[in-house]
């Protein structure tokens, strides 16, 4: 007896493909739902900045502020700058080095209000962080 061969998918090459689909479709979905979750990375980092000037306050006299520029005397007696430099803000000892604090950054201010340090950011993103930091000495007259 000779019998024609027919061509066609069997049902073991059909499950097969059903599988493979299946388990592209299970690994890609965690992919999508990665790229749809809003990134916290900067808001993150605005939040450290506030804690670091935080403490930067508590251990330093505040000897001036202007509205990018936030001026400390450590107990060493060197001056802290931290100031606004292009789209970041960076930290300086004793006008040497620089600390990169903040990245991405359109602006940020500076404000001395009833012994509490007013910091206002704007990252390149849009939006706005507010701060209130308490202070503890001054050498502002």
């Amino acid at each position: 007896m000779d019998i024609e061969k027919i061509n066609g998918y069997t049902i073991a090459e059909t499950i097969i493909s059903l599988l493979l689909v299946t388990l592209i479709l299970t690994l890609l979905a965690p992919l999508f739902q990665l790229f749809s979750i809003d990134n916290r990375q900067q808001e993150l980092s605005i939040r450290q900045f506030f804690t670091f000037t935080s403490d930067e306050l508590a251990f330093n006299d505040i000897v001036s502020v202007q509205s990018t520029r936030l001026e400390l005397l450590s107990y060493h007696g060197e001056l802290i700058t931290i100031e606004r430099y292009g789209s970041s803000v960076r930290r300086q000892v004793g006008g040497r080095g620089h600390e990169v604090l903040l990245r991405d950054i359109e602006t940020i201010q500076f404000t001395l209000q009833n012994n509490q340090l007013l910091v206002v950011i704007k990252s390149l993103g849009g939006k706005s962080f507010e701060k209130r930091l308490q202070t503890y000495t001054s050498h502002i007259p």
